[in-house]
């Protein structure tokens, strides 16, 4: 009986790593704005991988001195892939809407120091509109 829940066991770790079952749910597009922290020092936990569809948007409010940047890439030094959103210039608090226009991977990501090293950073993905 062991050797049989061993099995299932192997065979259910299979299909999520060839994404026929996800390991995780992604979190749906959140109904008001996010808080935009660095996770660690504001006590709270990691955030939570997204999805949207094109035309949808999110925003990102914070109270500290933040920013918040578009990329394509999960490199928190890879600047040059890094796209200015409006409204999302480091500053001691903003708020910044974020409208997705094409579907793919993307990464919001905080610019200011090491704030994304530090976990300030939230993945998206985002599906064609139907």
């Amino acid at each position: 009986m062991k050797l049989q829940g061993t099995i299932y066991a192997a065979l259910l770790l299979a299909l999520c790593a060839a994404g026929f079952l996800p390991l995780a749910t992604p979190t749906p597009l959140p109904a008001g704005p996010i808080k935009w922290v660095i996770p660690a020092a504001a006590n709270v936990p990691p955030y939570a991988d997204g999805t949207a569809v094109v035309g949808d948007t999110v925003t990102y409010t914070w109270s500290r001195f933040h920013g918040v940047v578009l990329s394509t890439s999960p490199d928190c030094t890879a600047r040059t892939l890094f796209q200015q959103v409006p409204g999302g210039a480091d500053s001691a608090s903003g708020a910044a809407n974020i409208t997705f226009s094409a579907p793919g991977t993307f990464y919001v990501i905080c610019p200011v120091g090491t704030h994304c090293a530090q976990g300030q950073i939230q993945k998206w993905t985002v599906s064609p509109a139907a």
